[in-house]
Formats: C-alpha cells, sequence, structure tokens
C-alpha cells in the first residue's frame, strides 16, 4: 500500500474520541553491515513497524504497517500487513480481519505470530516480521458448558516476506492463497472433562485441485478433583487428527502432568505423519532453552514424519533452589532405510537462597543426526550479582563438545562467554565472545581455499530504558547465524557482521 493512504488510515485513527483509549507503539531496527558470505557487500537498512490500536469498551480495531528500505541494494517495502476489528462481549468474541487462533493443540491450525522478532529472508533478501496469521473472520463463545469457535480465512505463508517479487518485470508473491475454514466445538458435561473436535475445510484457489482438509478429536482432563485431599494436582490431554483426503496423514499428541508442592512430572508424546498442512503448528516437544549455545543446537520439528517423546521432572527445594532433568527423543524416517534420531538429555539446578544473587548451572547432551552431529556435550553456568546500590553484574559461560562422523577435523569446540554491566537507572552493556573451531564455521565458503583453525566472534551490546516510553538496543560486531527458537517456534537467523541498533516506542 502505498505512504498516502497509510497516512490517511493514521489520520482517521487520531480523530476518534478523547474518551476511548489510543495505543501506539513502533519497533525499528537499523542496521549498517552484511551478511557474510552472501554476495551482497555491506549496506544500510532500515526495518520499521507501527501499531496502532483503538479500544473503546468491548469494541477494538487497529493496524500495522511494515516499512523497510535500504540504501546500496534495490529494495524497499511499504506495507499494511495487518487490521482488524474485534468485539467482545461476556463469553462472545467476533474479529475481522487478521487475527491468530488455534483449534485443539494445533494439530489442524493455529495461527500466531513471534512479537519482537524481526528475520531476514535470504531468499528474497527482505527483513521483515514473521506471522502465520489468518485474514478473514473468527468468532468464538464460551460458556459453561458448550464452548464453539467458527472462522474462515486465507493463512499467510510465514517464510514469504511482504512485498516480495519475482519475474522481470518484477510481480507480487501472494503470501495468502487458499481459503480456509472450520471451528471446533467442545462440551464440558463436568468441569473436569473437556471433550471436542476440530475441523478445517481447504478450498484451493487452483481449480485443478480437490478441495481437501482435515479433522481432529480430543479429551482434557483435569485429574485434580480424583486426587482429592492428596495435595496433588495432574492433568491429560490428548489429540488424535487425520487428513480427509489427499496423503493419508495422522497425528497423535498425548500430554499428561502430576505434581505437587515441590516434586513436579510431565510426560508428552507424538506420532506426526504427513501432517504438513502450512497453517498448523504441532506442539514440537523440544525444550525450549534460553541459554545461547542450547538454544542453537535445538531441534527444528519435521511434521512429515515424526515420532518422539518427552519427559521432565522437577524438584524444588525450599531455602535451596530447583533441580530440573529432561529427557527428549525425536525419530526420522527419512525413506525405508534412513532413520535420523535427535536426543537430549539435560540436567539442570537454579539457585533460589538469595535475593541478591543468582545461579543457574546445565550440563546437557544428546545427538542430533539431520545435523551431522553423533555427539554433543554443552555445560555451563549463568550468574547475576546485583550490588546495595543497585548495580547487577552477570556472567555466562557456557562450552560445547561435538564430533561429526565426517569432516576434518571432526571432533569441534564452542565456547560462549558474556559479562554484562546493568545500571538501576535502566541502561547496561554487554561483551559477548563467541568461539568456535566448527569447520563448518570456520571455513569461507566464498574463497577457494578450506580454512581450518578457529574463529571468534566478539560483539558490544548497550541497551537504554528512557522512561516508560522508550527502550534502545545497539549491537556492534560479529554474529553467527543458525537456528534460534521462540515460543516453541524455530526460524533461521542470518549471520551479521557490523552495527545494529533497536528502538522501541511505547504511547
Amino acid at each position: 500500500m502505498k505512504v498516502s493512504k497509510m497516512l490517511l488510515m493514521i489520520g482517521l485513527f487520531w480523530a476518534t474520541p478523547i474518551s476511548a483509549q489510543i495505543t501506539v507503539n513502533t519497533l525499528t531496527e537499523m542496521q549498517r553491515g552484511e551478511v557474510p558470505s552472501s554476495d551482497t557487500p555491506a549496506i544500510s537498512t532500515a526495518y520499521n513497524q507501527v501499531n496502532i490500536d483503538y479500544t473503546q469498551k468491548g469494541f477494538q480495531v487497529g493496524l500495522r504497517a511494515e516499512v523497510y528500505n535500504t540504501w546500496g541494494a534495490d529494495r524497499e517495502v511499504y506495507e499494511i500487513t495487518q487490521k482488524y476489528a474485534r468485539w467482545s462481549h461476556k463469553g462472545f468474541r467476533l474479529e475481522v480481519g487478521n487475527y491468530n487462533a488455534i483449534l485443539g493443540r494445533g494439530l489442524t491450525l493455529r495461527a500466531f505470530e513471534l512479537p519482537g522478532v524481526i528475520l531476514e529472508s535470504q531468499l528474497y533478501r527482505l527483513r521483515y516480521a514473521p506471522t502465520q496469521d489468518m485474514e478473514g473472520a473468527y468468532a468464538s463463545w464460551t460458556g459453561q458448558y458448550l464452548e464453539a469457535k467458527a472462522l474462515i480465512g486465507q493463512p499467510a505463508v510465514g517464510d514469504i516476506p511482504p512485498g516480495a517479487t519475482t519475474g522481470n518485470p518484477p510481480r507480487d508473491i501472494a503470501r495468502r492463497e487458499n481459503w480456509i475454514s472450520g471451528g471446533e466445538l467442545a462440551v464440558r458435561p463436568i468441569y473436569a472433562v473437556r471433550l471436542g473436535g476440530t475441523a478445517i475445510h481447504i478450498n484451493p484457489e487452483d481449480p485443478n485441485e480437490d478441495p481437501n482438509g482435515a479433522w481432529s478429536g480430543f479429551a482434557d482432563l483435569d485429574l485434580s478433583p480424583l486426587l482429592g485431599t492428596t495435595g496433588l494436582y495432574g492433568s491429560f490431554y490428548g489429540e488424535y487428527a487425520k487428513r480427509a483426503s489427499g496423503p493419508d496423514g495422522h497425528a497423535l499428541y498425548l500430554s499428561g502432568n502430576l505434581g505437587g508442592s515441590r516434586l513436579g512430572l510431565s510426560v508428552e508424546y507424538k506420532d506426526y505423519e504427513d501432517m504438513a498442512l502450512r497453517f498448523n503448528d504441532p506442539p514440537s516437544l523440544i525444550r525450549e532453552h534460553t541459554a545461547f549455545l542450547l538454544n542453537r543446537a535445538t531441534h527444528v520439528l519435521l511434521t512429515v514424519n515424526e515420532k518422539g517423546y518427552q519427559t521432565e521432572a522437577t524438584y524444588s527445594q525450599p531455602d535451596l533452589g530447583t533441580f530440573t532433568a529432561n529427557v527428549t527423543y525425536a525419530e526420522n524416517a527419512l525413506g525405508p532405510t534412513i532413520t535420523t534420531i535427535f536426543k537430549e538429555r539435560h540436567l539442570a539446578f537454579d539457585l533460589e537462597k538469595f535475593t541478591d544473587f543468582s545461579l543457574g548451572v546445565f550440563f546437557n547432551w544428546g545427538r542430533d543426526d539431520l545435523e551431522g552431529i553423533n555427539k554433543r556435550r554443552i555445560a555451563g553456568f549463568i550468574a547475576e550479582k546485583t550490588s546495595l546500590s543497585g548495580h547487577t553484574f552477570g556472567v555466562d559461560v557456557q562450552h560445547q563438545r561435538a564430533s561429526r562422523p565426517f569432516g576434518d577435523p571432526m571432533n569441534f569446540n564452542d565456547t560462549y562467554g558474556l559479562l554484562s554491566w546493568q545500571h538501576p537507572k535502566g541502561f547496561g552493556a554487554a561483551l559477548i565472545v563467541d568461539h568456535t573451531s566448527d569447520p563448518f564455521e570456520v571455513d569461507r565458503p566464498e574463497t577457494f581455499d578450506i580454512e581450518t583453525g578457529r574463529r571468534t566472534f566478539w560483539s558490544l551490546n548497550l541497551n537504554a530504558r528512557i522512561s516508560t516510553h522508550y527502550d534502545a538496543a545497539l549491537f556492534a560486531g560479529e554474529r553467527r547465524g543458525g537456528t534460534a527458537c521462540t515460543s516453541g517456534t524455530c526460524y533461521q537467523v542470518l549471520p551479521f557482521k557490523g552495527v545494529e541498533m533497536r528502538i522501541n516506542t511505547y504511547f
């Protein structure tokens, strides 16, 4: 959409009655640098996202605009990527335009976004906010014994950025194609039992494709009433989904947990086969880590074919801390004789004894055949200390030793270190060093020679919180690309070398 139309719509918001609540927040990220090993030299870029929301009682209307500009390359985007109107009253909710929704646990449909995440497409070389939302209409109603959802719309293809073009002369690539309709119906015969099902129908825009869809049935049980006065709590959830036509796809997800005042136990199981619908997002059953090396070493779910489980136990010792043990296993049958395995064992301890000092220690080991890692060991600790004057000092040290069944050398190491300081008035700094002997990182693909040895990535990070309306972060240096995960969803981050500034505003 052209800038003039965008400004007109923004002006309409500011013309609303003063008694209503209007919120505006922006996310701006500017870069001067390059993606190492790419065919593009160092350039300057600016990405800006503007969110405007108007609320009055149970009515809400808003929009999102995304603008991307480059200096040194012919790439720019001016798009209104979201616009919506919502109305809610008691247990009823209606949304028109762009919306997020989930049916069951996402086996048949999940429309979502990753707030605060900005990605750069390696194919189109555009920066954008990754979303897998729907554009259409959504209605839901929640009563004492009955719950219902109904939706219709076009899902966004999350890995195609707004404004992407192809061909010569260039033409826009459609981010939304097929129309999806469906819903969910659930009953609560008693408070602790919830039974229901979901269904979706796919009506393709291509007349040569046949309509298809999927359905699921689920049971959600609260076991706490059965445990009575034991002081324990528990729950169980199970859902089975199947494609209505096309490939003989299915998905089974089971989860249960049991716990008390100190001990907690959770178990999950998955069996997904040909359930890649592009608009669904089943639970991955992969533990999401905050530690840098662990987050990079995570497994990306393959809904085409994956089985596995995850179990986690936690124990809290009063006046000491919390112990965590996690076991994760995933298996992918890529062919009649090819099976890959992801295996992870994780032990962690978080000290909770002191109010001015925190410590987290972990040890993790496993394998990841899809990444060619047949053995991996990762250990580290994260500590923070707050002084009497309110200054917080932190240290983060992590080390990985891994091996591959091929390459030279087959064994390699990764070491990650961070030193941070935070002022009580809201600004701080962190120095990061990321050292590796991984031949995939040391060798530079833009040269004919094969580089070996070691490589170190240095970076300086500054942050500042200015009142309640602004916060800013500055990155200078070089960082590695790779897998990262947020809110259970994994994505690929491109490497970067240069200077990057991010500014958030809230009004």
